[in-house]
């Protein structure tokens, strides 16, 4: 379970603080997802990085699956974020220089105790997101929403908790922005798994069972 409760982040400016996250708070069980739209500069962006353990919040309180991430020291963070939280981004973020299997098994490379099945575990996400003919590629061979697709199987590969997506349709087209939503979403219902994500696509968001707009900080 994520619980999100009256979370706020300021920012500091020569003025004084600026609020870009005001009284956020909503749960989310496993196999659900949400969509956060809203205009640029609404805030949706920070409260993802919120989520994500990438910064602190200023007031309130994240717990996932009743563990508050803030209170571990930084090294434990770190080991919490990797195994716990998963990332698709609107870029992809695939290493030029590795294979699609390669790529998805970069977050293994943190974990002294990866499970000894994991590589076989990344050939089934690969074939999975139909890339199974593809393992041995680099991701300059493969389109955008081939590229995409591996992102998302990298972000499942250590079965996380939560995954957290950017944008994720972004920076395809609209047959690939499709079929990249609908993997996000398959994929959560069927592993169980949490997924927030936040776009500018309405049509992205219209898939997504439920869904919440970011006026001003404030999630409505």
């Amino acid at each position: 379970m994520l619980r999100v409760d009256g979370v706020g982040k300021d920012f500091p400016t020569r003025s004084g603080p600026l609020a870009v996250l005001r009284d956020v708070s909503f749960d989310l069980a496993p196999g659900n997802a949400l969509a956060v739209v809203g205009a640029s500069g609404s805030g949706k962006s920070t409260l993802l990085h919120l989520l994500g353990t990438l910064d602190y919040p200023t007031r309130g309180a994240i717990e996932l699956n009743g563990v508050d991430p803030f209170a571990l020291p930084e090294p434990q963070l770190a080991d919490f974020r990797n195994r716990q939280i998963g990332f698709v981004f609107q870029d992809h973020h695939l290493l030029p220089q590795c294979s699609v299997l390669e790529n998805v098994l970069i977050p293994t490379l943190a974990r002294k105790d990866a499970p000894a099945d994991i590589a076989n575990r990344a050939r089934q996400l690969l074939d999975r997101v139909g890339l199974g003919h593809r393992l041995d590629h680099r991701p300059a061979e493969l389109s955008g929403g081939e590229r995409q697709r591996a992102a998302v199987a990298r972000a499942l590969v250590l079965r996380p908790a939560l995954v957290l997506a950017d944008e994720p349709t972004g920076n395809l087209d609209r047959t690939s922005a499709s079929a990249v939503g609908e993997l996000l979403l398959e994929l959560a219902r069927e592993h169980e798994t949490m997924l927030v994500t936040v776009t500018h696509s309405a049509e992205l968001a219209g898939r997504f069972p439920a869904s919440k707009t970011m006026d001003d900080g404030r999630l409505v």
